[in-house]
């Protein structure tokens, strides 16, 4: 009988003492686990206000020199006009024919431009097509020759509509397929 009491009482101490390690490995677990959420929370919190800062200066510096001469405007919603069909021409590239072919979309705010330009679209795209013909391989290859060719594409089709007395609004214009062969 005295073996039998014994055997309880070490068998409660060690269920003690493995309730009291239990408790403790969880008591460790739950610390761990809510630091972890913390340093995470603390992580993705400024990554994202760094990222979104980061991106902000990135866009503005590189929209700086394209759009220094523009002034920012918020006019509302954005019209898109597509000039179709798509321009077609020959240019030289080094003594060979080569061939552009174009998509453009004209961006304004204004409704009375878009229907100018669906009025005088002969005269338009004969200005297009005569500024595109005009074109080099090289002047339109890089990425800058296409953004100055977008601006120069701006001027006449506004110098067009200013010519028979439309509104002339152009907010911008966008190449939606340019291939050159």
């Amino acid at each position: 009988m005295a073996d039998e009491e014994e055997n309880t009482e070490a068998g409660e101490e060690g269920g003690e003492k493995k309730g009291g390690m239990m408790k403790i490995i969880l008591l460790v677990n739950g610390v761990l686990l809510l630091i972890g959420i913390g340093v995470g929370v603390f992580m993705f919190m400024g990554d994202d206000e760094k990222a979104a800062d980061g991106a902000d200066t990135e866009m503005l510096e590189g929209e700086e020199s394209v759009e220094e001469s523009k002034p920012k405007k918020s006019k509302g919603t954005p019209i898109y006009v597509p000039l179709h069909p798509a321009f077609v021409v020959n240019f030289e590239n080094q003594e060979q024919v080569a061939f552009l072919q174009v998509d453009i979309q004209i961006m304004t705010y204004d409704n009375t431009v878009e229907s100018a330009l669906k009025t005088h679209m002969p005269a338009i795209r004969n200005e297009l097509l005569l500024l595109l013909g005009g074109k080099q391989y090289h002047e339109i290859n890089t990425r800058e020759g296409k953004r100055a060719l977008s601006q120069e594409a701006i001027q006449v089709m506004q110098d067009v509509l200013k010519d028979v007395g439309a509104s002339s609004s152009i907010e911008a214009l966008y190449f939606t397929s340019f291939v050159m062969q």
